[in-house]
C-alpha cells in the first residue's frame, strides 16, 4: 500500500468515526441543527472521498462496485487487511 493510499484510507476512517460520533449524539439530540448540518456535510465529503478512493485504488465497499463492469472488480484488488 502506497503512502498516498494510506493517507486516503486514514481520511476515510477519520470521517467515518466523525459520522459515527455525530450519529450517536443525534440519537439523543434530535433537533441540534449544528450537529445535523455537520453530519450531512461530513457524510457528503465522506462519499466524495470514498468515490475518489474507489476510482484510484479500487472499490473499498460494496457501494463502490460498478454494476456495469464486465468483471467483478471487488476481487481484483488487494483488500486493506492484506497489507
Amino acid at each position: 500500500m502506497t503512502e498516498e493510499q494510506q493517507v486516503a484510507m486514514m481520511e476515510l476512517q477519520e470521517l467515518g468515526f466523525t459520522m459515527d460520533d455525530l450519529r450517536e449524539y443525534l440519537d439523543t439530540h434530535l433537533y441540534d441543527d449544528f450537529a445535523i448540518e455537520r453530519f450531512n456535510n461530513t457524510a457528503k465529503y465522506y462519499m466524495e472521498k470514498l468515490q475518489h478512493y474507489a476510482a484510484t485504488y479500487g472499490p473499498l465497499t460494496q457501494h463502490c462496485v460498478d454494476a456495469d463492469e464486465t468483471s467483478w472488480q471487488w476481487a481484483l484488488q488487494d483488500f486493506p487487511w492484506d497489507y
